[in-house]
């Protein structure tokens, strides 16, 4: 009996020095997100201060690049794990890395991107010979030249790049150029200005750019789970968002300072549409805008979409959010 209350006692140490290893085991794990500086980071804002992440046991650090495309870059670069993009920003670096598509998450609907012009301008046939201000590299170079062509306009407009929101709104009141494409808070901003008319928006293309989600290949092959749990988070945060626009908007100008009025509007008037998912729409989506902009010399080709589209942590977690025939299954 005093062997086997010596056997019992040893265990029983034992399991105690074990403990402090499954409990550093648990610990959070540290997550690098990589969000723009305007609503299209608000999933992201709204998870992080809400716990979302957390809960799931992951450490979120968020980076917040100007666009889109930066966070992409970023990503390529190893700064950040997780990106989000437009599907024309997307599509011009999947030749330059590893990057895994693995879920739609919102857009802004095209009636609300508006073309704004100045100087007396109030038909698109009246920018010829005049300069339209263009985020660089983003889905609104896709844009510009879709609404160019669309009117007859390529080659009689100067595209005049810009790397912020902020450069081209202050260019656009200087009068450096006279269209552009705003929305939101820069297009509430840019009405005030005195002359300045709304003379088209993407609807007349018509073009809605849809935005997603994406981790690198690199960090999803460590850490699959995780994947899994961001998009989890990412959902609880949408549910949060649509629920409760209003404490939504508080976050996202605590952390971005977009102005809660502004924001709150365009939630509730569903300006901004948001959600988790991948359907058949968003694959051809990508496809058609990939095949037009290798064949208008946009972006460079090299990659198979099928490739970088991932929705095995999607369907794992949110199954009746995938439906899809083409595409990575």
């Amino acid at each position: 009996m005093k062997v086997k209350g010596l056997i019992l006692a040893l265990l029983l140490e034992a399991s105690a020095m074990l403990s402090p290893v499954s409990v550093s085991a648990a610990e959070p794990i540290k997550v690098r997100f990589g969000v723009d500086s305007h609503v299209f980071s608000t999933q992201y804002w709204v998870a992080k201060e809400k716990g979302f992440f957390e809960k799931r046991g992951i450490a979120p650090e968020i980076s917040v690049y100007s666009y889109g495309i930066d966070t992409i870059n970023a990503a390529l670069l190893d700064q950040v794990d997780f990106a989000e993009g437009y599907d024309f920003a997307i599509l011009s670096r999947l030749s330059g890395g590893d990057l895994k598509i693995i879920s739609y998450i919102q857009h802004i609907k095209a009636e609300a991107n508006q073309v704004v012009a100045r100087d007396g301008i109030t038909r698109p046939e009246e920018l010829a010979g005049k300069k339209i201000g263009v985020q660089k590299a983003t889905q609104n170079e896709y844009v510009v030249h879709k609404y160019l062509a669309r009117f007859g306009l390529e080659g009689k407009v100067t595209k005049v790049g810009f790397t912020s929101n902020p450069e081209i709104f202050a260019a656009f009141d200087r009068g450096d150029i006279q269209a552009t494409i705003f929305n939101s808070t820069f297009l509430e901003k840019a009405l005030k200005i005195k002359g300045v008319k709304v003379i088209n928006t993407q609807a007349d293309i018509p073009h809605a750019g849809k935005g997603f989600a994406l981790v690198t290949g690199k960090f999803h092959n460590a850490h699959p789970e995780v994947t899994r749990k961001v998009l989890e988070a990412l959902d609880e945060s949408t549910r949060f968002i649509l629920s409760n626009p209003k404490e939504a908007a508080d976050i996202i100008f605590k952390t971005v300072k977009i102005p809660r009025d502004v924001l709150l509007d365009d939630l509730q008037e569903k300006n901004i549409l948001l959600d988790i998912h991948f359907t058949q729409d968003e694959y051809r989506q990508l496809r058609d805008i990939g095949e037009y902009s290798v064949k208008n010399n946009l972006i460079r080709g090299g990659y198979n979409l099928d490739d970088h589209i991932l929705l095995e942590p999607l369907r794992s977690v949110l199954p009746q959010k995938v439906s899809v025939v083409q595409g990575k299954k």
